[in-house]
Order: C-alpha cells, then structure tokens, then sequence
C-alpha cells in the first residue's frame, strides 16, 4: 500500500477535472480578446485555428525524433527556416535552428560567439559582451550561464542604443555586441547599420534581436514605411533571432537562430562520444521538444505566404498609425520615439502614467507598464482595428483627465508592473 497521504491520493474523472479547469478560466482574459494590447500576436481567427489544428496533429511527437520517427517535422523545420531565412536576407550559406523560444535563440548565439572568441581569440580570458540599454534580460540570464561579462549602457539616446557609449564601453576582451530590431520597450529600432560598422572595426560578433520585429519590419519595408537596415545586409551581423510565435503566428513555443555562415555551426553544436548508447550531438539547450509548434509554423506560412501575411500586416500599421497620432493628440501624453514595428510605448512629463495604466487595467485593457521612464507599453494585432482604437484613445481620455484633476491615484498593484 503506498504511503503516500493528503491531496492527490485518489484520481478523480474527467468532467471534474474539465469543470475546475473551466472554473478556473473565467477570471482569465482571452488572449485575443480586442482589449488586450499585451503580447498576443493575432492574425485572426482563420490563422489561430491553422495554428491551433496543425499543433494538434504533432501533439506527441518529438523533435528530437525528426531523422527516425518523425519525417514530416524535419519538413516543416526546413522548410519554414527558408521561409525565414529568405525573409530576413540571410546568405545562401546561412545556418538556421529552429528552437524552443527566443530565450534558447539568444542563448545558443552568445554560446556561439563564445566558443567562436575561445578558438580564434584565445589571449581573451574573461570574454565580455556589449549590452544596450534595452536589451532583453534573458542576454544577462544567459552571460551568467556561460560565464561572460555584461557591459551594458545604462540608458537611450531617443530611445535608440546610445551609439557614443556603445564605443566608449567596447575593450579588448568584447567579443559580442547586441541591438535590438526593435528592443521591446519602446519599439524603436536600435542604430544597427552604424553598430554593424563599430562592430566590424572592432571585430566583434553583432547579434540582432529580431525576435519581435522578424515577421514585421520586412513587411513594413515593404509597404514603403521608413524602415532602418534591419538583417543579415548588415555585413557584421553574425547572428539573429527571430521568433515564429509572435509574429508568426504560430502556437508557442517555437523561434530560430540563424547563423550568417554554415561554418559558425560547429561552435553552436555540442557533441559528446562518451555516451554507451551513442554518439551525443545536439545544436539546441534544449532536448525533447514537442513538435506542435514547428507543425503551426509551417503550417500558418503555407496558409498565409508572404503575400498573406502582407495583408494581414498592413492593417496593424493602419492601426498603429491611428492610435499612435491619437495618443499624441491627448493632453500631456506622447508617443516615445519613433516606433517602426506595430508596438511602441507613451508616456508623460506631467501625468501619472502607472496611475492611468492602472485605471485602464481596472476597465478591463491589458497592457505592459513599465517603469524606466514610467509609460505603458502597447503591441497591437489583428484584432485592435479602428473601433477598438477609438475606445481606447476615448478612455485613455476620460483616465488621463481624471488622473490629471487628482480623481485617480496608483493602484500599487507591483504584480502587473513590468509583465512580458
């Protein structure tokens, strides 16, 4: 008889289960719901079901398993990193991964810059990698795994990398530079073809964090909208993450990594002959891996292909443009720089902007606060169409006004501070 005691002793059946997980739900906002202007990434619901039933089918299936058991998922892997990979200009010899997320993206590119620094810069003894001040913290998450040194600015310039300081910082143990296309807080993409130049002066490895923007600045650019050098036509870009669950649409979690040259692989892979049962050799962190999300990858590509997701973009930036000169319109708020994706972020010298973020939230809009400077964060999608952005632009009035004349003050709720 087991000894085991307390809750959890007995199994109970399935519409109970089903019932508490229902219960359960009815405080959670809906990820595609039109008031949440929090990271949703929605293209409609004709492209969640795509994803949703492509996931489905390759439930159980391994990744890992893609060269035995499961042929079809090494086809929706190729497959969609070339997809991408044309996308974001990559050299025909490029080397891509599809990951777990973007974490695993960024940190199988620092690995790479790492062991690319230990074989051809081997006088480098405490390797350091260069920061910008709205880099994604998962770089600081892993530079402490692999044991490199974080230098990182300490603030923007515009709310673009600070490019003086950028050069002031570089040394000779830098081995990596990072800039964001665009970072998430403000949505403005970092100087990347005057870093790609500091970058290549220096030797240094350029990673471009295009988790967010990948499957929305090429669109952009291509619509005419005025769009910085972003990818792999920046000549010191060694790497770029990009991920297929934002933009992408596909179910998370699924992103790649792509390498400028083929040749860089070998210092992602990690290989082991110790093993009784085989050769070792993996190029991700991560092991088992469940194939759903490569599936609604490729299958939300092939659904929508490059003209599809055109489509569907070019009616966020209608949006965007919509709700970022509306806001600009309200009394003491502005919009933060100048945003080129679909996600920005608005602030003021005057008002108290957790205190309005606050009030928003307790009407029901969802979004990020953040807090260096206080402003609150907004990424749109599919669903925010021009009814939605005038009731938020007339409520974000009527909050403004109030948290103006003293009617409404800080909710101090810490935990919705700072949300990604």
């Amino acid at each position: 008889m087991s000894s085991y005691s307390g809750t959890w002793v007995q199994g109970r059946p399935w519409c109970a289960i089903e019932s508490d997980l229902d219960a359960g739900r009815r405080n959670d906002v809906n990820w595609t719901s039109p008031m949440n202007f929090s990271a949703s990434y929605f293209a409609g619901e004709d492209v969640a079901l795509i994803a949703r039933e492509a996931f489905l089918k390759h439930i159980g299936d391994n990744v890992t398993h893609r060269y035995g058991l499961h042929p079809s998922v090494l086809r929706y892997e190729q497959e969609a990193l070339e997809f991408i990979t044309r996308l974001l200009n990559a050299p025909t010899n490029a080397h891509a991964t599809v990951t777990t997320g973007g974490s695993e993206s960024l940190f199988l590119a620092m690995n790479a810059a790492r062991e690319q620094a230990r074989e051809l810069k081997p006088e480098i003894y405490e390797p350091e990698i260069l920061l910008t001040h709205t880099a994604y913290p998962v770089f600081n998450k892993a530079a402490h795994a692999l044991g490199l040194k974080v230098r990182q600015l300490t603030s923007s310039v515009d709310y673009r990398a600070d490019l003086d300081g950028l050069e002031a910082a570089i040394n000779k143990n830098t081995i990596m530079m990072v800039g964001g296309a665009p970072p998430f807080p403000y949505g403005v993409v970092d100087p990347l073809e005057d870093m790609s130049e500091l970058a290549l002066r220096n030797n240094i490895w350029l990673h471009v964090d295009a988790c967010i923007g990948g499957f929305v600045l090429p669109f952009a650019e291509a619509h005419g909208r005025p769009v910085p050098v972003f990818d792999f036509r920046l000549p010191a870009c060694q790497s770029l993450s990009v991920d297929f669950h934002k933009y992408g649409y596909a179910m998370r979690g699924c992103s790649a990594v792509i390498l400028r040259d083929s040749k860089l692989a070998q210092y992602q892979t990690f290989s082991s002959d110790t093993w009784p049962a085989g050769d070792y050799i993996s190029e991700n962190m991560s092991g088992s891996r469940n194939a759903g999300p490569v599936a609604s990858a490729w299958a939300v590509i092939n659904y929508l292909g490059y003209d599809g997701f055109l489509e569907r973009m070019l009616k966020v930036f209608d949006s965007m443009d919509l709700l970022t000169k509306a806001i600009d319109r309200i009394p003491c708020l502005q919009v933060h720089g100048q945003p080129q994706g679909v996600h920005f972020s608005f602030g003021s010298d005057e008002l108290d902007m957790i205190a309005i973020g606050d009030a928003l939230m307790a009407r029901g809009w969802m979004m990020n606060l953040q807090t260096k400077p206080e402003s609150l964060l907004l990424m749109l999608s599919a669903q925010h169409n021009a009814t939605v952005v005038n009731r938020y632009v007339s409520e974000l009035t009527e909050v403004s006004a109030a948290v103006a004349d003293g009617s409404i003050g800080r909710q101090h709720n810490e935990q919705a501070y700072g949300i990604y």
